[in-house]
């Protein structure tokens, strides 16, 4: 009987802790506003609680609908004073759903084996409001996406060009060129950040 009690104690500890580690994001919030034209909007949440297994990055949903990883704990489309519209988006966030509004959730993602945590918060969105010219303009074109190795980028007045992994470590970093040559780098899913004065786009790469 002491044995059956001391290996039901282990599994129930086991089993407490193996979920502990995949453990759900904290303090999901979202704003949203429509200024000049442009429609702006801020979607943060907090790390998840300690102790948890190794964090990899965080799925992002709209309406139970898949929409995007990325390793930065805040989507964003936003005016900030010293550099003009700044985004991570480029605004298609809001485009869902033919611009109604959706309901938002986030999950982390766990080493090892990608697994993915609940959710406890939802948040919502009214969708784009009024016009959405603005949003179709500022998107920067990759092309082919995914890509054997040349990688063609439309875009006017770049910085610089800066390609990360899933876990935000800098790969590379390019002039601000119409074409990059990607063929030297391992095959896998990146994150891509176009610079430039007024804002900086990210792109999720496929290279093959």
């Amino acid at each position: 009987m002491k044995t059956k009690l001391l290996i039901l104690a282990f599994f129930t500890t086991f089993s407490f802790n193996t979920f502990g580690q995949n453990n759900p994001v904290q303090n999901l919030t979202f704003t949203q506003s429509y200024e000049n034209m442009h429609n702006l909007f801020e979607l943060d949440w907090d790390e998840p609680d300690q102790p948890h297994n190794e964090l990899i990055g965080y799925n992002i949903y709209r309406d139970n609908e898949f929409y995007r990883f990325q390793t930065e704990k805040t989507l964003y489309y936003i005016y900030a004073p010293l550099y003009g519209y700044v985004s991570n988006d480029t605004g298609e966030f809001l485009l869902y759903s033919n611009g109604s509004g959706f309901d938002i959730h986030v999950t982390a993602v766990y080493n090892p084996g990608q697994i993915e945590s609940n959710y406890l918060q939802t948040v919502h969105s009214t969708g784009v409001a009024l016009n959405t010219t603005n949003f179709t303009q500022s998107k920067s074109v990759i092309f082919p996406n995914p890509t054997n190795g040349m990688l063609n980028i439309e875009n006017k007045d770049l910085e610089k060009i800066v390609l990360y992994d899933i876990s935000g470590k800098i790969i590379s970093e390019f002039a601000p060129v119409s074409q990059i040559d990607l063929s030297t780098v391992t095959k896998g899913i990146y994150i891509i950040k176009l610079y430039s004065e007024k804002e900086i786009i990210t792109n999720k790469l496929v290279i093959q």
